[in-house]
């Protein structure tokens, strides 16, 4: 007697209840403060980069604004004339819920790109580091 290849109803109705079960518990991962807050590391890091980039680029002093809870890229050093983007909405970051940022202050790049020295502060809990004379970003 020759026995049917495949699995039967049973088999795969295990299956797809173990699936489940896994997914239930992996779905919460996805929207972990861990994550969001190493997100905005990396958003953040990118518009300190950005900001050099535009100072090099315009060869004018850009400067970046460090809040409690956002990141502004500016012209001035009160950020009163924030950069623009090509969508025309300034440029600023504003950190998710319980991510916040330390210490505060303000910080410019020259138009060679070189920073007004050396900078560090804490997104979350991760560190931004601008190195001096180079600019670059840690």
């Amino acid at each position: 007697m020759s026995r049917a290849l495949g699995f039967s109803l049973l088999e795969l109705v295990v299956v797809l209840i173990i699936a489940g079960i896994l997914a239930a518990l992996a779905l919460p991962r996805f929207n972990d403060p861990e994550i969001q807050s190493s997100w905005f590391h990396e958003e953040v890091k990118a518009a300190v980069r950005y900001a050099q980039r535009q100072a090099v680029a315009q060869r004018r002093p850009i400067y970046v604004e460090i809040q409690a809870a956002q990141v502004r890229v500016c012209y001035a050093a009160d950020c009163s004339s924030v950069l623009q983007r090509i969508s025309g909405q300034p440029y600023a970051l504003t950190a998710p819920s319980g991510v916040t940022l330390a210490p505060t202050g303000t910080f410019s790049f020259n138009g060679l790109g070189q920073p007004s020295g050396g900078q560090a502060f804490t997104v979350g809990g991760a560190t931004v580091t601008v190195t001096a004379e180079t600019g670059y970003v840690l």
